[in-house]
């Protein structure tokens, strides 16, 4: 074991593990180490990594990633798949290319961020999955990536036993289909994305209320009954079976946690989606723990047959860490393979003229990496922090991902120029993360995944202090 400033790097079944000061590690029985935050609080989710391996017997990288990714799509609760990207990971005898994973699920009380690195180093197949909530990524997120980039293999290391094969022939019996231009862009292997886009559609939630009964309980955010005056419409029936308000008008334990977040409010979010077929808007209110959202439908919608009428939002009461994840559905996160290529940019009338049309004639220049953007659906998307201003804008271009939306600084003779800048799926999720939770706790913009966007400390640490230490 070597140590070096909190930090310890400990050797164990022919890996070389890093553990943060106070960390603790464990060897666990099947094939598996763990390594987890000190010991929390009661109700508050304790960050872990688990490393497992088991023999490589064969399997090729692309089934494994897309068995792993089946398989959480089958047993993980209110999943989101976020992101699918290559990464490098280290083997014994140097780099090997691997996949790296990210979704959000529940997990018993709490909404829980994973990203899952898989690959194959030697004759082992590895995974290392590192868990955390939400509201944690700030101080977990970039922990977990160190701890993935100073994780070493020894060669002829433990290759333990494991059902791996039978398990990856009933999940995925055959290779998977590759993104042909996408591998051709690449230059290596490159699974088909697109069905996971189709197979987690944004799914209405139960709860639809008027507009009018909405601002009927928003004037509850200061007092627990309505006055004698509000009681005449039909709004009143309609939030009583909703079981926010008592036969008396007084506001139901579900009512009060229906208007915590507009009682106590820490930050609020307007969301709005468009795309050729037309545009909605979400918002979201968070304080008191507890986030409230009311949406109109998703661009993403799966078919429901119900009705919902045009006064209609739906609305849900959240855990306030659970708020990114529920915009995240709305706006229809799925991975895609994001080809770097140059910043495209678009006078005002050629961006609003695709927007409208996807026949849209493209620009000359167009490279095929931005050419491949250019043939695909677009979902313009932005969110707003209301109290401040701060904004993002996005294109989700489908196949070819997300792409950072900004205006050009003018150039002389131009001006109303726009870009648009291939952003990850997996960056795209970080800003979303970041960008609420500054909003929420009112410290500094941190970005360091968004490109042109790292405005940290003269001495690299995050604003927050050590990246490490996810509680004060």
């Amino acid at each position: 074991m070597t140590n070096a400033a909190g930090i310890s790097y400990e050797r164990l079944r022919g890996f070389r593990v890093l553990r943060p000061g106070g960390w603790e590690l464990a060897e666990c029985p099947g094939n598996m180490i763990a390594v987890a935050h000190p010991p929390v609080p009661s109700g508050i989710f304790r960050p872990n990594m688990v490393l497992r391996w088991a023999p490589a017997n064969g399997i090729s990288l692309t089934r494994y990633a897309t068995a792993a990714l089946a398989s959480t799509m089958q047993t993980a609760q209110q999943v989101r798949i976020i992101a699918h990207e290559a990464w490098p990971m280290n083997g014994p005898e140097g780099p090997v290319s691997g996949r790296r994973q990210r979704f959000v699920h529940q997990m018993d009380q709490h909404p829980v961020c994973v990203d899952r690195w898989l690959w194959i180093a030697g004759n082992r197949i590895c995974e290392a999955t590192a868990s955390y909530t939400a509201d944690q990524l700030v101080g977990m997120k970039l922990l977990f990536e160190q701890m993935i980039k100073d994780l070493k293999i020894e060669a002829g290391g433990d290759v333990g036993e494991s059902q791996e094969r039978s398990l990856m022939d009933t999940i995925a019996p055959t290779e998977p289909r590759l993104d042909l231009q996408a591998t051709r862009l690449a230059g290596e292997d490159r699974e088909d994305l697109a069905v996971l886009a189709a197979a987690q559609p944004y799914r209405e939630p139960p709860l639809l209320l008027p507009i009018p009964a909405l601002e009927l309980m928003d004037s509850l955010a200061e007092r627990n009954r309505l006055g004698r005056f509000q009681r005449k419409g039909p709004e009143l029936a309609v939030l009583q079976n909703a079981g926010l308000l008592d036969a008396d008008s007084s506001l139901t334990q579900a009512g009060t946690g229906f208007v915590a977040p507009l009682r106590s409010s820490d930050a609020a979010f307007s969301v709005t989606a468009a795309d050729a077929q037309g545009g909605a808007i979400l918002q979201a209110w968070i304080g008191g723990g507890l986030g409230r959202v009311t949406a109109e439908p998703s661009r993403f919608s799966a078919s429901s047959g119900r009705v919902q009428g045009p006064d209609d939002l739906a609305v849900q009461v959240l855990q306030a860490n659970a708020v990114p994840q529920a915009i995240a559905d709305w706006l229809g996160f799925s991975p895609a393979w994001s080809i770097a290529h140059e910043p495209v940019v678009l006078t005002t009338d050629q961006y609003e003229a695709r927007m409208k049309s996807q026949e849209a004639e493209a620009p000359e220049s167009l490279g095929e990496a931005a050419k491949r953007m250019w043939e695909q659906p677009w979902t313009e998307w932005e969110i707003v922090e209301e109290w401040t201003g701060g904004w993002f804008a996005f294109v989700n271009a489908g196949r070819a991902g997300h792409y950072r939306l900004g205006p050009v600084d003018e150039r002389p003779g131009e001006a109303g120029l726009l870009m648009l800048e291939p952003v990850s799926s997996a960056a795209v999720w970080d800003t979303l993360v970041r960008f609420i939770h500054a909003a929420v706790e009112g410290t500094p913009l941190w970005i360091p995944e968004l490109p042109g966007f790292d405005d940290r400390p003269a001495d690299g640490r995050a604003p927050e202090g050590k990246v490490w230490e996810a509680y004060g």
